[in-house]
């Protein structure tokens, strides 16, 4: 929704069952191969959470763009709640180590948890 109020509308896609984490600007040339990056990308990224098993993508997507390509990893809404407090998202883009810390209470919109 944010971009399409931005006017970018050839942003990633995301279904109902998902949050979604981006992760834009990766440079094109690690990207030449969309579908062996986003495979390589899977297994290497998680979501932490304190006490609890580390949760993985359910699937990872790899769009090309011209000013980079952007890395969009899904996770399944069941997964998470609220009262998980704070999560920590982790992953390793060829040589590109991405780890950003999200307290949870602090990402309701509308009542709702929203990554």
């Amino acid at each position: 929704e944010a971009e399409l109020k931005a006017r970018e509308t050839n942003g990633p896609a995301v279904d109902e069952d998902h949050y979604a984490i981006a992760v834009y600007g990766i440079p094109s040339q690690m990207a030449k191969d969309p579908r062996a990056l986003a495979d390589r990308v899977k297994g290497q990224s998680s979501l932490k959470r304190e006490g609890q098993k580390d949760l993985k993508p359910s699937s990872v997507d790899v769009i090309p763009r011209d000013d980079g390509a952007v890395v969009v990893f899904l996770f399944p809404k069941k997964e998470l709640v609220a009262s998980d407090g704070k999560v920590e998202f982790s992953t390793l883009i060829g040589d590109l180590q991405f780890t950003l810390a999200f307290h949870l209470d602090q990402m309701m919109y509308q009542g709702k948890l929203e990554l």
